[in-house]
């Protein structure tokens, strides 16, 4: 069958290569050390490592959650762009030309904002590293939009199977909660291969090797993957007042949305995480036991000060039952709808950080070393609903693109994806400044550099919130999927009719191509 020029797939269910499974999973496994390494590091880089004094860091903060509504003008452009142009750049299709564009830019600016400012350039005042932060978070967000809609529009048409996408999630899962955990690992180790530089100088070694290296791992897939599904060859391009009516009137996608974007308030527990870390176990020196009076007892004496050594051992205690939940992710998927599946991870999250607040209430009752294993085991816990929920919620999205081009006939991937990411954004963008609004409030600021004499309210304070915020918006997020309906014989069904115009669509565009192979000869 004749091959042709913008690399779409001759036919809609031409299999996935092991070329592009390759590529996937290789580019997949860096970009999540790095994503790994920057939630670990991300927010202690302007809290702590820039040496911002608290007026500075509350103006910083102040400055770039009131930027972050620029993101409700700067997504809907570019998404908008993206969606309604229609020119294919010859083998490369739509979509890949702007991957290639920004991916170096939208790299090197994030290498920059980990710059340790404070040890290499002792002397430059609070105004300096304010506005040197501002700027590179404008031009992050620049970058990035282009980059992220661009990837997640390309990723969306690479398959039409649902079992490979399925596949392609449960590879993604994988790397997220194995090679991803990695990004803790190497902040645990970073202090034993750099013992001479500071953790903000490792930091931007660590994190500058690993972006690097993503460069070219994800310009290979790039290079490598087809788009799968095929528009109409001369299909208008939507206005955007239509193509948002089409986002609205997606029930299911809106749904699936609103859902979502509750989840993110689970942030604001996450990026606790390290701050809690940081204030309960820098400076305490305990013995932390294992599997006690059994042939394999294994003891940790813990110094303090490498608290990611700690971070480590929690993420580690977490990998056996993530990849438990991941083994039975595909399994169970065979009988249970993603739908209840969803639900069920939620509701399970919440669950367990619920538990886990519960079990060190009150915080003065209980010994760091006893803290430190109740969150363990409940982080273990979570773990059995991590691989279930790094698989489903993408297939769920997946299902909703594909009611959006059953019932309007236009996918919109890139503003569809513009618009979740600007909710989420501004949403994370409130939460992060709930959080450093709220380490001011308790005073992390103030003893950053010397966590051993923070107050032990403080501590409390910080696990606590760590614990709680999780559970209530995980609770919260179960919600709205009681009204989610695409789900089973209701998606086969259009996925089946979908199939049959796809294959339509790129039939017309072979013999278009034939006749204007003919005409030019």
């Amino acid at each position: 069958m004749k091959k042709i020029k913008n690399a779409l797939a001759t036919d809609v269910n031409e299999k996935i290569t092991l070329k592009e499974y390759a590529a996937f999973s290789s580019s997949t496994a860096v970009s999540k050390v790095a994503s790994a390494m920057s939630g670990f590091f991300g927010g202690l880089v302007a809290s702590t490592y820039m040496g911002l004094s608290e007026g500075a860091f509350a103006a910083y903060s102040t400055i770039v959650f009131i930027l972050g509504f620029w993101d409700i003008a700067n997504d809907v452009i570019v998404a908008s762009f993206l969606d309604k142009s229609r020119k294919t750049f010859g083998s490369w299709g739509r979509f890949k030309p702007w991957l290639m564009l920004m991916i170096i830019p939208f790299n090197l600016v994030v290498i920059l904002q980990t710059l340790p400012v404070r040890a290499w350039f002792p002397d430059i005042s609070d105004t300096f590293k304010v506005a040197f932060l501002v700027l590179l978070y404008f031009l992050n967000d620049a970058f990035s939009t282009f980059y992220n809609a661009a990837l997640t529009a390309l990723n969306a048409r690479r398959t039409t199977n649902n079992m490979e996408r399925g596949y392609i999630a449960a590879i993604e899962s994988i790397l997220s909660s194995t090679i991803g955990a990695c990004g803790t690992y190497i902040a645990a180790l970073l202090p034993f291969v750099l013992p001479n530089a500071s953790d903000a100088e490792r930091y931007f070694y660590g994190y500058s090797v690993v972006t690097l290296l993503a460069i070219p791992l994800t310009v290979w897939n790039i290079i490598v993957t087809k788009e799968r599904i095929a528009e109409p060859p001369k299909v208008q391009a939507p206005k955007l007042r239509e193509v948002y009516g089409h986002i609205i009137h997606n029930r299911p996608l809106m749904m699936y949305m609103i859902s979502e974007i509750l989840g993110q308030g689970m942030s604001i527990g996450y990026s606790l995480m390290t701050y809690a870390f940081i204030a309960c176990f820098s400076t305490e020196h305990f013995t932390l036991t294992f599997f006690r009076n059994t042939p394999i007892q294994f003891e940790y004496v813990y110094e303090g000060g490498n608290y990611a050594a700690l971070l480590s051992l929690a993420s580690i205690s977490s990998l056996v039952t993530t990849g438990i939940s991941l083994f039975l992710a595909p399994i169970v998927r065979k009988w249970v709808d993603d739908k209840i599946l969803y639900m069920c991870t939620r509701l399970g999250t919440g669950i367990c950080y619920a538990a886990m607040f519960i079990s060190i209430f009150p915080f003065s009752a209980h010994t760091p070393a006893q803290i430190f294993v109740r969150i363990v085991i409940w982080y273990a816990i979570h773990g059995l609903t991590t691989g279930f929920y790094q698989t489903v919620p993408g297939l769920i999205q997946m299902a909703t693109y594909d009611y959006g081009e059953y019932k309007f006939g236009q996918r919109n991937e890139a503003t569809v994806t513009s618009v979740k990411n600007t909710l989420s954004r501004i949403l994370g963008n409130c939460t992060t400044y709930v959080t450093n609004l709220f380490l001011i409030y308790v005073g992390y600021q103030k003893f950053a550099e010397t966590p051993e004499l923070m107050p032990v309210e403080a501590k409390s304070s910080l696990v606590y919130m760590f614990a709680i915020f999780p559970a209530v918006f995980c609770f919260l997020a179960v919600i709205p999927m009681a009204f989610y309906k695409l789900s089973g014989k209701r998606h086969k069904e259009i996925v089946k009719e979908l199939e049959a115009r796809r294959q339509q669509n790129l039939d017309e565009i072979i013999r278009m191509e034939a006749t204007n192979a003919i005409e030019v000869e």
